[in-house]
């Protein structure tokens, strides 16, 4: 049994969430359009803070204390595993790599058939590695040389482990638990 389906995963926003909608979710991102999930509770609350923070510097004319930071935790069902088409990614390779390229140059509404994918974050950091991919620093765009460099440079990155509903039936059939946390318990 994959992890996802024993352990909970967690998410962290600064939005208020009554049911989970993939069709909100931004598209090019790591894993395409869905609904991002981390599997270490610290790396969702880092990323809740982080919202808060640039929405913050985007809307300066709202006070601190009006944003309110929000965990959510979310269970899947062991049952799901079976019917959902699901991919893992075990470690930061060529095929993960072309993946998260894929995904984050592709502007349609469904870059993949998959209905949960699994694997590491490409972080803020990794954003500074892959623009310089796409500029050419590394070498020819798309050549072998040019991706072999860039996920040596990444290999230093701690990056952290994501979960992705990437469909409405992945939410349907999978979610078994939503419920928010108070995270100041947790930390």
């Amino acid at each position: 049994m994959l992890r996802i389906f024993s352990d909970p995963l967690y998410h962290g926003t600064i939005d208020r969430i009554s049911q989970i909608d993939v069709a909100k979710g931004k598209l090019r991102k790591d894993f395409g359009r869905g609904f991002y999930m981390a599997l270490n509770v610290q790396q969702a609350i880092g990323m809740m803070h982080k919202k808060r923070r640039e929405f913050l510097q985007r809307q300066p004319r709202i006070k601190p204390e009006e944003v309110v930071e929000r965990l959510y935790q979310i269970r899947l069902k062991p049952s799901a595993e079976q019917s959902l088409k699901i991919k893992v990614f075990d470690r930061t390779d060529m095929e993960w790599l072309d993946f998260i390229l894929m995904c984050r140059e592709n502007v349609a509404e469904r870059p993949h058939e998959y209905d949960i994918v699994v694997g590491a974050t490409a972080d803020d950091d990794t954003m500074v590695a892959l623009k310089l991919y796409r500029n050419g620093a590394y070498g020819e765009v798309g050549s072998v040389g040019a991706k072999e460099t860039l996920l040596r440079v990444l290999e230093p990155y701690n990056l952290g482990i994501q979960c992705c509903l990437c469909t409405q039936k992945a939410v349907d059939e999978g979610v078994m638990n939503f419920a928010q946390l108070d995270w100041r318990r947790l930390s």
